[in-house]
């Protein structure tokens, strides 16, 4: 991996493939090398793919300290700045899709089309009883009762993953935990990215955001997590967001970029073909 540095970081960052700008934003704690590779090199056949690791993960470098899906946004736009790309389409993973929306919201013509894959803007009205504020419960418990590793290890078995597909194929279930745990942050600024998450709230801007928008979602990603359920929060992002497509894919869970690599990169590819909008790196 290549560094630069974006304010008071060294961001750690990747890119492959040639064609218009496509920047991959991973999701709470992961770094840049947990991206499947046959995805990337998938997109990279179209797009310029751009992998990086957040800050407090992988080998990004500088201070984390406290921090918001605000920050997140900002260093992804700074990145984007500071390798020369004017326009790039967008892809946020789960709070990498909160990241996303911040980015949108901020980036202005910086930021193309967006696909915010099994993510949310926060407390949906009337059901922010389903949010928690803070660290979630679950998350604490699981990382006390069976340790960092444990508690990975089962929230990717359990959430990622549906259960005939981890038996099946156990490879790419172990894959993505070793990708994780190489470029893991520190407990503390784990529970950093996690309250980063939960923080999140978007919900009254959605209407500001006029990007053309794919939300894409699995229909068994219906966990109840801190954030309550990622299809849930799917749908409602596609109601409320003015330029937005909903592309929902049957017989999977929140890891469907690892489970089912060529169903979900050509819905993603598809809809970046269709988009008006075209940046170039």
């Amino acid at each position: 991996m290549s560094r630069v540095r974006v304010g008071e970081l060294d961001i750690a960052y990747r890119v492959t493939g040639a064609g218009p700008a496509l920047l991959l934003v991973a999701g709470t704690g992961y770094n840049g090398g947990t991206w499947w590779p046959g995805m990337v090199n998938d997109l990279a056949r179209e797009y310029t793919v751009i992998t990086y690791d957040h800050r407090g993960t992988g080998r990004t470098r500088g201070p984390s300290g406290p921090f918001s899906t605000r920050t997140l946004a900002r260093d992804a736009l700074g990145l984007l700045a500071a390798l020369g790309v004017s326009g790039a389409h967008v892809l946020g993973h789960s709070m990498g899709g909160r990241v996303a929306q911040w980015m949108a919201l901020e980036g202005g013509a910086r930021v193309g089309g967006l696909v915010l894959a099994a993510s949310g803007p926060g407390p949906l009205p009337g059901h922010e009883d389903r949010h928690t504020p803070g660290i979630p419960v679950a998350t604490a418990a699981g990382m006390v009762e069976l340790g960092y590793d444990g508690y990975v290890r089962r929230l990717q078995r359990d959430t990622f993953f549906t259960e005939s597909y981890a038996l099946a194929h156990p490879e790419p279930v172990d894959w993505l935990f070793d990708a994780f745990w190489a470029g893991r942050p520190t407990v503390t600024d784990y529970f950093r990215h996690v309250m980063a998450r939960q923080q999140h709230d978007t919900v009254e801007l959605l209407r500001l955001i006029a990007h053309p928008t794919l939300v894409l979602v699995g229909d068994e990603d219906a966990h109840a997590g801190g954030t309550g359920s990622h299809l849930e929060q799917s749908l409602y992002l596609a109601r409320a967001l003015p330029s937005a497509t909903l592309s929902v894919i049957p017989g999977v869970k929140h890891g469907y970029f690892w489970e089912a690599p060529v169903e979900s990169v050509g819905r993603v590819k598809r809809w970046l073909a269709g988009v008006d909008t075209v940046v170039t790196s």
